[in-house]
């Protein structure tokens, strides 16, 4: 019988490569993008729905119409997100609005609609949500951005918790940059927060369909966080251990940025 999965920002970046993957397995998607993307071929059996995922009557709407049409549903991803970078104190409160109702909000959403259904399931079911290494290690510029990703972790553990048999089992991905359309969708309060990102995403040798190929790795094992690139291993580790070493690096390749 062919699996079933509700991915969001599944138009581009992480969500596409994951649905691509999915997709080549054999499993039926309900696809989630905002208005206007550019969404891949229709393949039979897909359903792509677009919608801001920060509208929770469209979460409602898509919900009702899986119910009907769907025997159970064994994945959700949440992978729409979107970012701001400028140093705190340059940064509008609009777009803090924008990354943290997005990235924190849209997750809330999406799993308070889908996750009790996700619970039913008679064998297994799982919950992917897309945080970053932003999450434990504050990088420079983008303290909106690792603030609503340090949310989604929280978000992603207390789900855990109130999941003991396993039903949803919890992922969370926290990957450094890699290759995508993300900063598309940014906004740069400065032109040395364009740069800083820019860089970190012409440098990186990660592709989207690398981290989603590890993520779903780690989903279907159970593994509650996958950390992916050295760099973003590293970080993690000494947030873990060693804090205040853990910031004095990123402070200082910032310093050498933006000197």
């Amino acid at each position: 019988m062919a699996q079933h999965a509700v991915v969001t920002g599944a138009a581009s970046g992480f969500g596409r490569a994951v649905a691509d993957l999915l997709r080549a397995d054999g499993w039926r998607l309900a696809l989630v993008d905002l208005p206007g993307e550019r969404w891949p071929a229709a393949v039979p059996g897909d359903l792509a729905v677009a919608f801001d995922v920060r509208d929770a009557a469209a979460w409602r709407g898509l919900h009702e119409q899986l119910r009907g049409a769907w025997p159970a549903l064994d994945l959700v991803v949440n992978a729409a997100g979107v970012g701001a970078a400028g140093e705190v104190g340059t940064l509008a409160e609009d777009q803090w609005r924008r990354v943290v109702e997005t990235n924190l909000i849209g997750t809330a959403i999406g799993c308070e609609t889908f996750v009790p259904w996700l619970r039913e399931h008679p064998r297994r079911s799982h919950l992917l949500n897309v945080a970053s290494i932003s999450a434990a290690v504050g990088l420079p510029t983008l303290a909106a951005y690792a603030a609503s990703k340090a949310g989604v972790v929280a978000l992603s553990e207390a789900i855990a918790a109130e999941c003991p048999r396993g039903r949803p089992s919890v992922t969370i991905a926290c990957p450094g940059f890699f290759r995508s359309g993300l900063l598309d969708t940014w906004h740069f309060a400065s032109e040395v927060a364009a740069r800083e990102a820019g860089m970190r995403m012409t440098t990186t040798k990660r592709s989207a369909a690398l981290i989603a190929r590890r993520a779903l790795a780690a989903t279907w094992r159970g593994r509650r966080y996958v950390v992916v690139g050295l760099r973003a291993r590293l970080l993690w580790s000494l947030a873990g251990v060693a804090p205040r070493l853990a910031t004095a690096l990123v402070r200082r390749r910032y310093a050498r940025l933006v000197g």
